[in-house]
């Protein structure tokens, strides 16, 4: 069985699967992108199909990304960031005055392990493929 160690939870999955009905989009890309004051920036964009399309002529031929995957919405995870991504909890957070939320959004969360993020939580320096390597084989597969 794949082992996979990106989590997706179950209030990430519903706003995902809510933006897919609503957009009538089904994917979304999962990436890391250089810079912010760490390094590197999470992305998580939504990707309609002649964006997909492009995407898989120019970068995915040779390398087919992950797909993690449940009612219909999909989350492509670019390979070329799979590797600083690995530990990474995609999480979203609602509105709550009281806990001092003060707007809706996605939050990516990484793994102490494998990665030190700055008090901003969008950027992150991943810390060793060694790391990495080790905490994949210890991790439970997690595909839906």
């Amino acid at each position: 069985m794949r082992k996979f160690p990106i989590t997706v939870t179950s209030e990430a999955w519903s706003k995902i699967i809510d933006i897919s009905k609503v957009e009538g989009i089904q994917r979304f890309l999962f990436s890391a992108t250089s810079g912010g004051c760490n390094g590197f920036n999470y992305s998580f964009t939504l990707l309609d199909n002649s964006t997909r399309d492009e995407i898989y002529r120019k970068h995915f031929r040779k390398t087919k990304p992950t797909i993690l995957a449940k009612d219909n919405a999909e989350i492509l995870v670019d390979p070329l960031s799979e590797m600083l991504l690995f530990g990474t909890t995609i999480d979203y957070v609602s509105e709550d005055y009281s806990n001092g939320v003060f707007e809706n959004k996605f939050v990516f969360t990484h793994d102490k392990t494998l990665a030190s993020a700055c008090g901003c939580g969008t950027s992150f320096t991943p810390k060793s493929y060694s790391s990495v390597v080790d905490v994949c084989d210890d991790r439970p597969s997690q595909l839906n």
